[in-house]
């Protein structure tokens, strides 16, 4: 009889940052962890998301950052948790604003860390959310308990879900592109923009263009150049 070895399972990572150096870093703090990785790293976030739309993509562990140059990072979480929810996400960025927090968790991040603290390591924080736990930073872990505190009438107001297309036009528009302009950047008909106008409208519940870029980086929809 031919004995067989059982070799351990590769675990395949996505991380999503634009920075190499720091592409580099999370990578190392990865591979510290003793498994064996497969590190998929990617620059932008439409790169990220044609990975992970691939029919036969396998995914265990999804680290993100939020200020990409194409996408919102919300939105790459959010594409990610839908494709697969039991992936967990980990947030490392250097944004900590409220908003940028609630809504990253709210998109399905369960564990968000910023660059350069020291309380916690990356390794240390991809430990904890592969083992089921939530790594946050101190910082961030008091605007949480400040919130939680509040009650739901003096909160952060709800975040509306939109489509890439309806983030990509709103960033369009916040850059001063008229309709037509902004078809042309992204490849469709004047008649899809309007109907994604509308949607935009419905969902952030305002009545005209300024009222919408206004209403979007108030929820800290637009992605700062």
């Amino acid at each position: 009889m031919v004995s067989t070895v059982s070799l351990p399972a590769v675990r395949q990572v996505l991380v999503v940052e634009d920075d190499p150096s720091f592409q580099r870093s999370i990578a190392e703090a990865v591979i510290q962890l003793g498994n064996q990785w497969l590190v998929h790293g990617f620059k932008t976030g439409a790169e990220a998301l044609a990975c992970c739309n691939d029919p036969a993509a396998c995914l265990d562990l999804a680290l993100v950052d939020l200020g990409l140059p194409d996408l919102d990072g919300i939105e790459v979480i959010r594409a990610i948790h839908d494709r697969f929810p039991a992936v967990p996400i980990l947030v490392i960025s250097v944004v900590s604003t409220e908003t940028r927090v609630l809504a990253a968790i709210r998109a399905g991040a369960l564990g968000y860390i910023l660059k350069g603290d020291s309380s916690i390591s990356m390794t240390r924080a991809i430990e904890q959310i592969m083992q089921g736990n939530y790594p946050i930073s101190p910082k961030l872990a008091r605007y949480l308990f400040k919130l939680a505190g509040r009650g739901p009438a003096a909160g952060v107001p709800e975040l509306p879900r939109l489509t890439s297309k309806e983030a990509e036009l709103l960033q369009h528009l916040a850059s001063g592109k008229s309709y037509g302009q902004a078809g042309e950047a992204m490849g469709v008909a004047l008649s899809t923009v309007q109907s994604y106008i509308r949607n935009l409208y419905r969902k952030l519940d305002v009545h005209s263009q300024t009222q919408a870029v206004s209403r979007a980086r108030e929820h800290g929809l637009l992605v700062k150049g």
